[in-house]
Formats: structure tokens, sequence, C-alpha cells
């Protein structure tokens, strides 16, 4: 055999090793896909206000995820982003007491530390408070939902 053809050969068995690699892991890393299902908005006063988001979600990888992290951003009619400070579960709670025009409370908040098994479905509320006012937060162009692993991984739902 030549020179040239050896390496041609480790080329090719290099590129279908990476191939099977990133095939095998694309599995192994814990996501969720869904979709938001709801979102609901609340002014607390003149400069600020809250969105409530539900949403629905599996985990299609091999893996079990555990849930850290949950936040909340927009897109503002200009283009600034805006990241929401996460509201705690006692407090949302809180707020479908003292603002009955929220409506039912149909999910409960996900909290951290929550267990989404491989091939499982996940359905939960998400809510943060945003320092703009509630007519900028209704006027949107996009809000991201991104739910982070406690290993690392993020996974983001979205809607317009």
């Amino acid at each position: 055999m030549k020179p040239w053809q050896f390496v041609l050969a480790g080329l090719v068995g290099a590129g279908i090793l990476a191939w099977a690699t990133l095939g095998i892991s694309d599995r192994k890393s814990a996501q969720l896909e869904g979709s938001i299902t709801q979102i609901r908005t609340l002014a607390m006063d003149e400069r600020s206000s809250v969105a409530i988001v539900d949403f629905e979600a599996a985990n299609p990888s091999d893996v079990v995820m555990m849930i850290g992290d949950r936040t909340l951003s927009i897109i503002n009619q200009t283009g600034i982003e805006y990241k929401g400070r996460t509201i705690t579960s006692f407090d949302l709670k809180g707020l479908f007491e003292y603002f009955p025009a929220l409506g039912v409370m149909k999910n409960e908040p996900l909290v951290k530390r929550v267990r989404v098994d491989a091939g499982d479905k996940v359905g939960g509320m998400i809510a943060a408070r945003f320092e703009i006012p509630k007519h900028e937060l209704d006027a949107r162009q996009e809000l991201t939902l991104a739910i982070a692993d406690i290993d690392g991984g993020v996974s983001t739902l979205q809607s317009q």
C-alpha cells in the first residue's frame, strides 16, 4: 500500500468514529423538547411586570434530567433582551390567590431538583419578574424559557 492510502484510510476511519460518537452522544445528554402552552402577564406597578408561563415538554434522551435553574427572558419590540428574576413557587401560588384575574393555576410550579426520567414528560409553570411595564412585556417579539440540567445542559422553549 502506498503512504497516501494509509493516510486516506486513517481519515475515513476517524470520520466514521467521529460520526458514530456524535450520534451516540446526542442521546446521552439530558434535554427537554416541548412547547409553551400559555403565557399570562400581570402588572406589579407602572415599571415592573410578571410573566407566567405554562409549558409541556418531554425528555427524549437516554439519561435522567435533574432540573436546575429555570429562567425566562424576552426580546422587546426594539430588539433589547431582558432577563427576568424567577419567582419562587410559594410566591407564585400567592399571586394566584391575590390576583383572581390570572385564572386557574393548571400546573404546579417547576422547582429545582425535579427528576425527569428518560422518555418521560413534564409539565409545569415558571414565573419571572421583569423591570419593564406590562404593555412592553405584552408587546414582546419573543419569550424564551431556559431550563438547565444540574449537569450543565440547557434546554430552551420559545414563544412569540
